[in-house]
């Protein structure tokens, strides 16, 4: 549509090329009545890396232009790079939006997928609005955008909304300059956009239309499960009040004891069950709408989170989820809809396939999901927002570089918790959450993800970076491609993603601790200290002290079995409370494998030595999912009272490396098993394992600190770290939007082959 705009003697004409944030914001409609009010004619148009636009007027104006462009952006725009080049003054009148610009190399350009604004959500709750409870309401400010791009630029053909032309009220909104879906490219209503059905798991139709969701609610309401096709996804949800029907849904998912997350209606309903502090409550009620992890929830069904001090709590991320809600009038459960070991599903007859045997029955929709996303998960850690899942808000994410070469590199991260990435001119893209890649399907969700983010890469040529271990899945998948990689060691990859987080390029240690990974050296490590000097040279220069593991991967699931290796390295005897914990003959030949050193690998994992106290303070034997001995110990300690009390420790020297000797703090902790309350213990633990931290720092002053690896989701142990260090004078540097654990490996193999190629680990 070309607006009227008064004609001028034109004096310049320019072109500016826009990176950045400015696909599906509103940013062309923006641009057009920013032009038409300077009085400045031309176009503006989207491009695969961005936007287009050229101006022309008054020398001034159109100098004046391009320094509004960037400070009046729509909210949900941002502007990475605007290239300015002057251009022939054409015979021209007025402003327009112009057909997208397939051409370029494509730029990160569209937002993430948010919650309704309250524009939407005031036209969601008005009888009198045509919108009136339409689950999928949108506009230039709100709703799904990446899980329904299949193709940049973001035109509607290019979206999942191609399925669906819009009626004439929507396609005179999207034409109108002064309406705010003006160009929105999810435009639709209850005439002419996706619709609901409710299906039982034969595939019988139930309710359709405006009557599926109240039919869905009834249900939730009598204990059923529903499989919701949500953003990004499926969820499977239940009445989080019930303890029957979550204990139901915790049977047939075969997920014994991980924590489930809770969505609440909104902030007065949450409070009645969490305790949510002013900057948990901004992550909640933010467009992104993760999942936060917060103290209670002991009002809600002890099958929520056994044995944990925490819950997972969310808002509802669309107007389905608010309707829900709504017409249920309880909390409900809302995990992630997929079988046991293998990706989310998102498509509707994948879901009817794989979930059948935990659904009662599928809330779906007609709106395909071109790009699966789970939700996202996050922890306030010394007062920042701490990602530990980066998924449906969130990611994809950029995290902004110095890019020195235009080089196709792709990093597939590691094994757990997995997401790749992948080094773009803007900077490194990071992929959602995958997850595991136990399974033949997690791996080919991983390849289709790589796909994906490949085509944002420059150049034709690929290399590829990976984890050290050869038999994680990333690296299976890259074999079974036939594809070679340059492998990162597992830590240095971790300290390099702190790096990374924070965009350093100097002199800095590293604390990198966490379950396991794979050493240069061929043992598992995991309690690791590094230095880098800024150029080529990385450097291990501290570790825990090694103790074994019997059995190996079966005592990474045991704790018990890591603390009786634990206690085998002090060359002392076990403690009855141990004891308890194994028949005699389980005991006799775990000693015996551990004297024969049989299939006992040798581990300097804290990680693992935190597992094995929690055995020994009888917290948890065995580990009923990954961290879960971690995440039982740590709630023990919160529970304590203050305490600045600590054991004491060694360092010794071994050439350039210093040994971290836990002997003495664990014979500390057994003098005490039987005349302290474990909780005074358990901090007494986490606080020694800050001390080590800050003595070993000491040895290297000046050098700011980075704290990486699973272990620093423990915001316990995090907050203590960062307190001692901070009072100590010392920088320290965590994570943020990247997370501390696997999730960000392939993050810090990129920026380790950016700034640190080449260049082999100092052991």
């Amino acid at each position: 549509m070309t607006a009227a705009a008064p004609r001028s003697v034109p004096h310049r004409r320019q072109r500016l090329e826009v990176r950045g944030t400015v696909q599906g914001v509103g940013f062309r409609p923006f641009v057009q009545r920013l032009a038409t009010a300077m009085g400045l004619c031309g176009w503006v148009a989207n491009s695969s890396g961005g936007a287009m636009i050229e101006v022309q007027g008054e020398a001034g104006a159109v100098q004046q232009f391009a320094d509004n462009l960037q400070r009046q952006l729509p909210a949900l725009a941002s502007i990475d790079r605007v290239v300015q080049s002057d251009c022939a003054v054409l015979d021209q009148a007025g402003f327009e939006i112009r057909p997208s610009l397939d051409e370029g190399q494509p730029g990160v350009s569209i937002p993430h997928d948010l919650a309704p604004c309250a524009d939407c959500l005031r036209e969601f709750n008005d009888p009198h609005n045509r919108r009136y409870q339409y689950p999928f309401i949108s506009c230039t400010a709100c709703g799904p955008r990446w899980s329904l791009t299949r193709r940049l630029p973001f035109d509607r053909a290019n979206t999942s909304f191609a399925e669906f032309p819009p009626c004439a009220g929507c396609a005179a909104e999207y034409a109108d300059p002064a309406d705010r879906r003006c160009h929105h490219q999810g435009i639709s209503c209850p005439a002419c956009g996706p619709q609901l059905r409710l299906i039982d798991g034969d595939g019988n139709l139930l309710a359709s239309g405006v009557a599926a969701l109240p039919s869905a609610a009834a249900r939730l309401r009598a204990g059923e499960i529903v499989a919701l096709k949500s953003i990004g996804g499926f969820q499977l949800l239940v009445d989080a009040c019930n303890g029957a029907a979550v204990a139901r849904l915790r049977q047939r998912k075969q997920r014994p004891a991980k924590p489930l997350a809770v969505m609440f209606a909104d902030l007065d309903q949450l409070g009645t069950h969490c305790r949510a502090d002013s900057a948990e409550r901004a992550i909640l009620i933010s467009p992104q709408r993760p999942i936060v992890l917060l103290p209670g929830g002991q009002t809600l069904p002890e099958e929520m989170a056994p044995g944990l001090a925490t819950l997972g709590a969310m808002l509802p991320p669309s107007a389905l989820h608010q309707a829900l809600l709504a017409e249920c009038q309880v909390p409900l459960v809302a995990t992630s809809g997929n079988a046991s070991g293998e990706p989310l599903c998102y498509r509707n007859d994948d879901a009817m396939a794989k979930l059948a045997a935990i659904a009662d029955c599928f809330l779906l929709h007609d709106l395909a999901i071109s790009q699966p996303l789970d939700d996202s998960v996050v922890r306030v850690i010394g007062g920042q927002a701490v990602t530990l899942r980066a998924g449906r808000g969130l990611a994809p994410y950029l995290v902004p570089c110095q890019i020195d070469d235009e080089v196709g590199l792709i990093a597939v991260g590691g094994h757990q918790k997995n997401a790749v990435a992948v080094v773009t001119l803007q900077g490194i893209l990071a992929s959602p959450h995958i997850g595991n890649l136990d399974s033949t399907l997690a791996q080919q969700r991983l390849g289709e993800t790589v796909a994906r983010l490949k085509l944002f890469a420059p150049g034709r040529h690929i290399e590829w970076l990976s984890d050290s271990h050869p038999d994680y899945g990333s690296n299976l998948w890259l074999r079974d491609n036939g594809h070679s990689s340059t492998r990162v060691q597992h830590h240095v990859a971790h300290f390099f993603s702190a790096l990374a987080e924070h965009q350093h390029r100097g002199p800095a240690l590293g604390v990198c601790w966490d379950g396991a990974g794979l050493g240069s050296d061929g043992t598992l490590w995991g309690g690791e200290f590094f230095t880098w000097d800024g150029g080529s040279h990385v450097a291990r220069v501290a570790h825990l002290r090694p103790f074994p593991l019997p059995g190996g991967e079966a005592a990474i699931r045991e704790p018990r079995r890591q603390a009786l290796g634990l206690l085998w390295a002090m060359g002392g005897g076990v403690p009855a409370s141990l004891q308890a914990a194994f028949t005699d003959s389980e005991q006799r030949n775990l000693l015996l494998m551990l004297a024969k050193n049989i299939n006992s690998p040798a581990c300097t994992s804290v990680g693992r030595l935190i597992d094995a106290v929690a055995a020994l303070l009888q917290v948890s034997y065995r580990n009923r999912f990954e961290a879960d001995a971690a995440m039982q110990l740590e709630a023990t300690a919160t529970s304590a009272l203050c305490t600045k009390e600590e054991w004491p420790f060694a360092i010794e020297r071994l050439g350039d490396c210093r040994v971290i000797d836990w002997q003495p703090m664990i014979a500390a902790l057994l003098a005490q098993l039987d005349s302290r309350p474990t909780a005074e213990l358990a901090a007494i633990f986490h606080n020694t394992l800050a001390a080590i931290i800050a003595a070993v720092a000491a040895d290297f002053p000046g050098l700011p600190v980075f704290l990486s690896g699973g272990v620093f989701q423990n915001k316990y142990l995090t907050e203590k770290v960062i307190a001692r260090l901070t009072a100590n004078g010392r920088t320290v540097l965590s994570h943020g939007r990247i997370p501390p654990n696997d999730g960000g490996l392939a993050c810090g193999q990129l920026y380790h082959a950016l700034h640190c190629s080449g260049n082999e680990l100092c052991v």
